[in-house]
């Protein structure tokens, strides 16, 4: 059976276009073109980047908590240690992901203009 970090990785791997590279954030981070949506530390925690109302969201409803150092930029903290995490945790990715396509198709648009 497949730990719940596991779970979540193969969740993200799942998504199309996303890349898993280093950063100097993280050693394990995941990317759509530029963009670090989320990454670990650890097998317990993670980060994920949200559109600003999606983070206020997330944290008024308890599903996240504030990130420690770049809660400007729209980073939430989540912690994975049961099924019930995994599965807000698999929806704020989910959220994430989007906003990163978003933002690409958003910016590849304001390039042709």
């Amino acid at each position: 059976m497949a730990s719940f970090y596991e779970e979540a990785r193969n969740f993200i791997r799942s998504m199309p276009s996303v890349e898993q590279k280093p950063d100097s954030l993280s050693a394990e981070a995941y990317f759509y073109g530029l963009r670090n949506f989320v990454h670990f530390h650890g097998q317990h925690h993670l980060d994920i980047r949200l559109s600003k109302p999606q983070q206020e969201q997330a944290l008024q409803t308890g599903k996240a908590i504030e990130h420690q150092f770049a809660p400007q930029a729209g980073w939430v903290s989540c912690v994975l240690e049961t099924k019930e995490q995994l599965g807000v945790v698999k929806e704020l990715i989910k959220q994430a992901y989007d906003y990163s396509v978003t933002q690409r198709i958003a910016k590849s648009a304001n390039k042709t203009m």
